[in-house]
């Protein structure tokens, strides 16, 4: 299957980052005159990611002129004849995997009915102070791809993994 790399970012990811690679994407997908639902599709799960990345990643750094730590890893936007994929890879603290991969299965268990229930039910629940969102990131990328998260967990030492995170959308 042949693929096309249409982004391909490694580093720190801070909020100027962010909006660089964001406007990146859009003007990559809007060239390729898709229907606008994909290419909203692709770029809103790209964000998504990114974010993950940006405020989840067990990597850090911190940015001298604002003093922020942000997180550090990489996204990969890649194009097949069916699909795209969006692809992140992050450090993340061992002790985190379990729940983070029953989450991710948990996801992958329910339909479209249930991710929009479960989503209804995130938005409902009280902010943990210090936490970034309302732990809705995954479901909603789940909601707009149509597909399962693809996930994986390697090993790098005793106390942190790589997660490698990847989700599809269909080109039509």
């Amino acid at each position: 299957m042949k693929r096309e790399i249409l982004l391909k970012f490694e580093g720190a990811i801070s909020q100027d980052t962010l909006v660089a690679l964001a406007e990146n994407v859009k003007n990559k997908l809007s060239q390729r005159g898709l229907n606008p639902v994909i290419i909203k599709k692709v770029f809103a799960i790209f964000i998504e990611l990114a974010q993950n990345v940006y405020h989840h990643s067990g990597e850090k750094t911190i940015f001298k002129k604002s003093g922020k730590r942000v997180g550090r890893g990489s996204i990969v936007i890649k194009e097949t004849a069916e699909f795209y994929l969006i692809e992140t890879k992050n450090l993340i603290e061992n002790n985190k995997i379990q729940s983070l991969g029953e989450h991710c299965d948990y996801i992958n268990s329910l339909d479209q009915e249930g991710l929009k229930q479960l989503y209804k039910e995130q938005l409902k629940k009280p902010r943990i102070p210090d936490k970034a969102g309302a732990g809705v990131g995954l479901i909603e990328t789940a909601r707009k791809s149509g597909y399962l998260l693809r996930y994986e967990f390697k090993p790098v030492n005793d106390l942190y993994s790589y997660f490698f995170l990847s989700v599809r959308v269909k080109k039509e």
